[in-house]
């Protein structure tokens, strides 16, 4: 029961950021750690989007690898960790979909390390590039200012990795086999996971950064608008300012997986949408503030009237008390003088 109303609560939260401005205050009073709940759900909501998205491609990729290999690497075999392959020169990949590798350089015959470093030489770019070599592959990562970072694996380090066995041989068809069948699963459960957690810290820390990014736009729009609010009171408005942002980037992770669609800025758009959300809010806020000082400025206005009506009918009845005395003593003297007879009369 308790996990429902959770639920619920949460789906509230998600309605409210996107359509109901005036619940923002609300919201933002139940604290920066709920805020902050809330932030790791949606986080984690993105987060699965794009996995599926990451892993749909990187099962194309293996798919369209598999074929590439069956139609165009030649024969090979794989034995005691040493790759043995039919060919005269070294094969070069240069065309790919895939953006995380620039360059594929492979060369059986290479064995020594002064053979080696002649094709890293030769065939050095900046980017990534992957040398299958008679035994061993090196990963080799070069940056536009000339800076470069190598990771040697072993074939046998480097199977193991992906497939989670040892495997002492194997040739071409055995592999491709291998790449398009179930037995991939298990590559796919290890990489998800491990993919996941990468992209959850990062977009963690992605989101907190924006959200302070706002709220320091925020502050500087109540000191223009001048309005006194708590750093953190905009800080969490902020964090539920980034809701429809974030659904948007769900919809167009979605579109763009199956129509290759790109925004160039969508970054700017992303933020701008947020902060016309806190902007809003703010205002609401302070048009609301403007509303209660109003309404208690009438109040106050009523309450000068109530005491001043009270003040003059405390100083009518007090002249009224201060009458009666002189009437009394008027009324003595003329009943008094009533009472008397008159000098002339005695005689």
């Amino acid at each position: 029961m308790e996990n429902k109303e959770q639920k619920t609560n949460f789906l509230k939260k998600v309605w409210y950021s996107i359509s109901k401005f005036e619940k923002y205050p609300d919201m933002a009073t139940e604290g920066v750690m709920k805020a902050l709940k809330y932030l790791f759900c949606m986080v984690c909501i993105v987060t699965v989007f794009v996995l599926i998205g990451s892993m749909a491609e990187i099962n194309k990729l293996v798919d369209k690898l598999a074929v590439y290999i069956n139609d165009n690497i030649p024969e090979f075999s794989y034995s005691s960790g040493n790759i043995i392959m039919e060919t005269e020169e070294p094969i070069i990949i240069e065309d790919f979909e895939y953006s995380g590798v620039d360059k594929i350089v492979i060369d059986p015959y290479a064995e020594n390390n002064e053979q080696k470093s002649k094709d890293k030489e030769e065939y050095n770019v900046n980017g990534t590039t992957i040398y299958f070599f008679k035994n061993q592959i090196i990963l080799l990562s070069k940056s536009e200012d000339g800076q470069t970072k190598e990771l040697p694996y072993t074939y046998s380090d480097f199977i193991k990795s992906y497939t989670g066995q040892n495997i002492n041989e194997f040739n071409k068809k055995d592999l491709v086999e291998y790449m398009v069948s179930s037995e991939m699963n298990s590559y796919y459960v290890r990489y998800g996971v491990a993919l996941f957690l990468n992209l959850l810290l990062l977009n963690i820390l992605v989101a907190l950064l924006d959200a302070f990014e706002l709220t320091i736009l925020g502050w500087i729009t109540t000191m223009i608008a001048r309005i006194r609010m708590r750093f953190v009171a905009i800080y969490n408005m902020a964090i539920y300012a980034l809701t429809l942002p974030m659904i948007l980037n769900i919809v167009y992770i979605i579109v763009n997986y199956f129509t290759k669609f790109t925004i160039s800025y969508f970054q700017v758009a992303y933020i701008t949408i947020a902060y016309v959300y806190l902007v809003a809010s703010i205002f609401i806020i302070r048009d609301d503030f403007m509303k209660r000082q109003e309404e208690l400025n009438k109040i106050n206005q009523e309450q000068l009237k109530v005491k001043e009506e009270i003040r003059r009918q405390e100083e009518e009845k007090k002249e009224g008390n201060q009458e009666k005395p002189e009437k009394k003593k008027e009324k003595k003297e003329e009943d008094n003088n009533n009472g008397e007879e008159p000098e002339g009369s005695k005689a």
